[in-house]
Parts: structure tokens; sequence; C-alpha cells
């Protein structure tokens, strides 16, 4: 029996599974500096606001309140889809039926593109 070095596959009788689960956790960890990532610039654009007098209002609300408050928002659903999504998907590699699914992904691009979209509306009528 050959020596099993520590850069070898891991046993035949889970390997592939166990990777599967890596890879799994691996992703969400990036769904979670996503969203994180999200929450933060969203507290700087807010805050950033909050130091100029910004001209667009809603009502009372300052421009940059209300983008601000946007991206926390969608970094906050970032998270909870990211996290839903790993349980799912670790669920679905225990019992051996996993099947890809892009509706996570596709809610936070639309997100992402719709906030990007409003942004740009702004800056170019300010």
């Amino acid at each position: 029996m050959p020596p099993h070095n520590e850069h070898s596959d891991p046993p035949e009788h889970g390997g592939t599974e166990i990777r599967e689960h890596l890879a799994n956790e691996r992703t969400l960890l990036s769904w979670v500096r996503t969203g994180i990532s999200l929450i933060s610039i969203g507290l700087v654009v807010e805050r950033a606001g909050a130091l100029v007098d910004a001209s667009m209002k809603v009502g009372s609300t300052n421009a940059s309140e209300l983008f601000g408050l946007a991206l926390a928002l969608l970094g906050a659903l970032t998270l909870v889809l990211g996290t839903t999504q790993f349980l799912r998907n670790r669920r679905r590699i225990s019992t051996g039926e996993f099947v890809p699914s892009a509706a996570a992904y596709l809610i936070i691009v639309t997100g992402s593109l719709a906030f990007a979209t409003v942004f740009i509306i702004y800056v170019l009528l300010t």
C-alpha cells in the first residue's frame, strides 16, 4: 500500500463529498464578504452625505441616506440569500441530489443593476 501524503486525494468513500462541502463553505464566505462590503459601503455613503449639503431630497431624507440604506438592505439580502443557498446546497450535497440553482444569484445581480441604474441617473441629474 503506497504511503498517504497530504497532497493526495481524500479516501474514495467520501472525498468528492468532502470537496463539495468545502467548496460550498467557500462560496458562503464569498456571500458573507459581499454582504458585509455592501453594508459597509452603504454606511460610508450615508455618512458622507451627512458631511456635505445634499441638494436632492426625497421628503425630509437626503439622497445619500436613501442610497446608503439601499446598499445596506442589498447587503443584508445578500447575507440572507447566501445563507439560504449554503444550507440548501449542504442538504442537497449530503443527499446526493445536488442541482445548481441560479435564483439567488439573479436576485442579487438584478438588485445591484437596479441600484446602479438609479445611482447613475442621480449622478447625471445632479
